[in-house]
Protein backbone atom coordinates (compact mmCIF):
# COMPACT_ATOMS: atom_id res chain seq x y z
CA UNK A 1 0.00 0.00 0.00
CA UNK A 2 1.15 3.51 -0.80
CA UNK A 3 1.95 5.93 1.99
CA UNK A 4 -1.03 7.68 3.58
CA UNK A 5 -1.07 11.44 3.05
CA UNK A 6 -3.07 13.61 5.45
CA UNK A 7 -4.16 17.09 4.39
CA UNK A 8 -6.86 19.68 5.05
CA UNK A 9 -10.01 19.18 3.00
CA UNK A 10 -10.91 21.74 0.39
CA UNK A 11 -13.90 22.45 -1.82
CA UNK A 12 -12.71 20.04 -4.53
CA UNK A 13 -13.11 17.19 -1.99
CA UNK A 14 -16.82 17.64 -1.20
CA UNK A 15 -18.27 15.08 -3.62
CA UNK A 16 -15.82 12.35 -2.57
CA UNK A 17 -16.36 13.18 1.10
CA UNK A 18 -20.11 12.87 0.61
CA UNK A 19 -19.75 9.39 -0.86
CA UNK A 20 -17.20 8.26 1.75
CA UNK A 21 -19.35 9.45 4.65
CA UNK A 22 -22.42 7.67 3.29
CA UNK A 23 -20.52 4.41 2.75
CA UNK A 24 -18.91 4.38 6.19
CA UNK A 25 -22.10 5.43 7.99
CA UNK A 26 -24.08 2.63 6.37
CA UNK A 27 -21.42 -0.04 6.98
CA UNK A 28 -21.04 1.06 10.61
CA UNK A 29 -24.60 1.70 11.73
CA UNK A 30 -26.92 -0.26 9.43
CA UNK A 31 -25.85 -3.58 10.94
CA UNK A 32 -29.38 -4.97 10.61
CA UNK A 33 -29.98 -3.52 7.14
CA UNK A 34 -31.30 -0.24 5.76
CA UNK A 35 -34.31 1.50 7.26
CA UNK A 36 -36.07 4.69 6.31
CA UNK A 37 -34.46 6.67 9.15
CA UNK A 38 -30.99 5.69 7.88
CA UNK A 39 -31.81 6.57 4.28
CA UNK A 40 -33.31 9.92 5.20
CA UNK A 41 -30.39 10.76 7.49
CA UNK A 42 -27.60 10.02 5.04
CA UNK A 43 -29.38 11.75 2.17
CA UNK A 44 -29.95 14.94 4.18
CA UNK A 45 -26.82 14.99 6.37
CA UNK A 46 -24.05 14.03 3.94
CA UNK A 47 -24.92 16.41 1.12
CA UNK A 48 -22.36 18.26 -0.94
CA UNK A 49 -23.79 21.55 0.38
CA UNK A 50 -23.49 20.51 4.06
CA UNK A 51 -19.92 19.32 3.55
CA UNK A 52 -18.97 22.50 1.71
CA UNK A 53 -20.41 24.55 4.59
CA UNK A 54 -18.43 22.47 7.11
CA UNK A 55 -15.19 22.99 5.17
CA UNK A 56 -15.82 26.76 5.11
CA UNK A 57 -16.70 26.90 8.84
CA UNK A 58 -13.69 28.30 10.74
CA UNK A 59 -14.77 26.31 13.82
CA UNK A 60 -14.35 22.98 11.99
CA UNK A 61 -11.22 21.26 10.80
CA UNK A 62 -11.69 18.53 8.23
CA UNK A 63 -8.76 16.34 7.34
CA UNK A 64 -8.66 13.78 4.60
CA UNK A 65 -6.46 10.74 4.18
CA UNK A 66 -5.32 9.83 0.70
CA UNK A 67 -3.56 6.82 -0.72
CA UNK A 68 -2.24 7.18 -4.25
CA UNK A 69 -4.42 10.32 -4.59
CA UNK A 70 -7.61 8.40 -3.68
CA UNK A 71 -9.71 9.46 -0.68
CA UNK A 72 -9.58 6.65 1.91
CA UNK A 73 -10.59 8.39 5.14
CA UNK A 74 -11.54 11.63 6.86
CA UNK A 75 -11.64 13.22 10.28
CA UNK A 76 -13.69 16.19 11.40
CA UNK A 77 -12.95 18.14 14.55
CA UNK A 78 -15.39 20.71 15.96
CA UNK A 79 -13.51 23.33 17.94
CA UNK A 80 -16.60 24.82 19.62
CA UNK A 81 -18.17 21.69 21.03
CA UNK A 82 -18.77 20.98 24.69
CA UNK A 83 -18.28 17.52 26.11
CA UNK A 84 -21.30 16.64 28.25
CA UNK A 85 -19.08 14.86 30.81
CA UNK A 86 -16.05 17.15 31.32
CA UNK A 87 -15.60 20.75 32.32
CA UNK A 88 -12.40 21.48 30.38
CA UNK A 89 -12.14 23.26 27.05
CA UNK A 90 -11.91 20.35 24.62
CA UNK A 91 -12.91 20.04 20.96
CA UNK A 92 -14.89 17.09 19.64
CA UNK A 93 -13.67 14.54 17.15
CA UNK A 94 -17.06 14.46 15.43
CA UNK A 95 -16.09 12.10 12.61
CA UNK A 96 -13.32 9.60 12.02
CA UNK A 97 -14.30 7.57 8.98
CA UNK A 98 -12.13 5.09 7.11
CA UNK A 99 -13.14 3.44 3.84
CA UNK A 100 -13.88 -0.23 4.59
CA UNK A 101 -11.04 -1.67 2.48
CA UNK A 102 -8.47 0.49 4.30
CA UNK A 103 -9.45 -0.39 7.87
CA UNK A 104 -6.54 -1.86 9.81
CA UNK A 105 -3.96 -0.28 7.49
CA UNK A 106 -2.99 2.75 9.55
CA UNK A 107 -5.42 5.28 8.08
CA UNK A 108 -7.38 5.84 11.30
CA UNK A 109 -4.17 6.07 13.31
CA UNK A 110 -2.71 8.62 10.87
CA UNK A 111 -5.86 10.74 11.04
CA UNK A 112 -6.25 10.68 14.82
CA UNK A 113 -2.55 11.43 15.30
CA UNK A 114 -2.86 14.52 13.12
CA UNK A 115 -6.03 15.62 14.93
CA UNK A 116 -4.28 15.25 18.29
CA UNK A 117 -1.33 17.30 16.98
CA UNK A 118 -3.75 20.06 16.01
CA UNK A 119 -5.36 19.89 19.46
CA UNK A 120 -1.92 20.45 21.02
CA UNK A 121 -1.03 23.27 18.61
CA UNK A 122 -4.27 25.08 19.38
CA UNK A 123 -3.68 24.79 23.15
CA UNK A 124 -6.61 22.56 24.07
CA UNK A 125 -6.34 20.18 27.01
CA UNK A 126 -8.19 17.18 25.60
CA UNK A 127 -10.26 15.64 22.86
CA UNK A 128 -13.60 13.86 23.14
CA UNK A 129 -15.79 11.80 20.84
CA UNK A 130 -18.83 9.58 20.78
CA UNK A 131 -18.94 6.07 19.37
CA UNK A 132 -21.84 3.69 18.81
CA UNK A 133 -21.90 1.29 21.76
CA UNK A 134 -22.06 -1.78 19.48
CA UNK A 135 -19.08 -0.65 17.38
CA UNK A 136 -16.56 -2.82 19.20
CA UNK A 137 -13.85 -2.31 16.58
CA UNK A 138 -13.97 1.46 16.96
CA UNK A 139 -14.12 1.31 20.77
CA UNK A 140 -11.10 -1.00 20.77
CA UNK A 141 -9.24 1.31 18.37
CA UNK A 142 -9.86 4.37 20.57
CA UNK A 143 -8.85 2.48 23.70
CA UNK A 144 -5.55 1.58 22.01
CA UNK A 145 -5.06 5.33 21.48
CA UNK A 146 -5.61 5.86 25.25
CA UNK A 147 -9.17 7.17 25.09
CA UNK A 148 -11.33 6.29 28.09
CA UNK A 149 -15.07 5.76 28.26
CA UNK A 150 -16.42 8.50 30.53
CA UNK A 151 -20.16 8.30 29.93
CA UNK A 152 -23.03 7.65 27.54
CA UNK A 153 -25.27 9.71 25.32
CA UNK A 154 -27.89 9.05 22.68
CA UNK A 155 -27.89 9.85 18.98
CA UNK A 156 -31.38 10.52 17.67
CA UNK A 157 -32.34 9.69 14.12
CA UNK A 158 -35.82 9.43 12.68
CA UNK A 159 -37.44 9.27 16.10
CA UNK A 160 -35.16 6.43 17.22
CA UNK A 161 -32.43 6.70 19.85
CA UNK A 162 -29.07 4.95 19.53
CA UNK A 163 -26.72 4.64 22.49
CA UNK A 164 -23.22 6.04 22.10
CA UNK A 165 -20.29 5.93 24.46
CA UNK A 166 -18.50 9.18 25.25
CA UNK A 167 -14.72 8.77 25.15
CA UNK A 168 -12.08 11.26 26.20
CA UNK A 169 -8.32 11.67 26.08
CA UNK A 170 -6.27 14.29 27.89
CA UNK A 171 -3.81 15.80 25.44
CA UNK A 172 -0.53 16.98 26.89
Amino acid sequence: MKKIKIRRANITDVLNLSVLKKQVFISTYAINGIRKDFSEYINTEFTVNNIENAINDKNNIILIAESNRFLVGCAEMCLLSNCPETKDNSPELAILYVFEYFKGKGVGYSLISEVENLVKEKGFSGLWLTVYYLNENAISFYKRQNYKIIGSTFFEMGGNKYENKIMYKRIK
